[in-house]
């Protein structure tokens, strides 16, 4: 490829970037059988802080770690860096306190510093450029993107699996059998 400046870059260096944008939200939301929100859309408050038998976290426990690693992945790569572990929470009153609500806002405010994040970027070369990680490493900027939305599609799984033994519905119609 050539050298071009910054001017004569198009809106056609941007596809990839784009289109990682449109996968963000899919992940984190609009796909409706496996994102995030969707599968947080099923649970009551109620189910916050309940452990299923053998359980060892919670709803609490897994939006809380979603939210913070969404923060976290973006302030290192793409923000000043100084954010820690537990400076992520940015609600009112304690995280331990925060209602489902409270917590879901947090959740929707850490994706979309995300978003602003990768829509910043300039060019879809930027996704090649190494960043500072929240662990001190550095990764191409693809790679902490990737981890972004693959945390999302992880975690609303280990939700789906989680609300279905607080509802007494982990189960697959027929056996698991078409």
């Amino acid at each position: 490829m050539s050298e071009q400046s910054e001017a004569d870059l198009s809106d056609e260096d941007r596809d990839i970037l784009d289109f990682l944008v449109w996968q963000l939200d899919q992940s984190f939301e609009f796909k409706p059988e496996h994102s995030l929100m969707a599968n947080l859309s099923s649970v009551t408050p109620e189910m916050l802080d309940q452990l299923p038998p053998g359980g060892g976290r919670t709803l609490r426990d897994i939006i809380s770690h979603c939210a913070a690693v969404k923060r976290m992945h973006v302030n290192h790569a793409f923000g000043d860096g100084e954010l820690g572990w537990w400076d992520t929470w940015d609600g009112e009153g304690e995280q331990k306190d925060a209602d489902f609500e409270s917590l879901v806002t947090w959740l929707r405010r850490a994706h979309g510093e995300a978003q602003r994040a990768v829509r910043a970027l300039a060019h879809d070369r930027e996704l090649l450029v190494e960043r500072e990680t929240h662990w001190g490493e550095l990764r191409q900027s693809r790679l902490i993107v990737d981890a972004i939305l693959i945390h999302d599609i992880y975690h609303a799984g280990e939700i789906n699996h989680l609300r279905a033994l607080l509802q007494n519905a982990d189960h697959f119609p027929h056996g698991g059998r078409t």
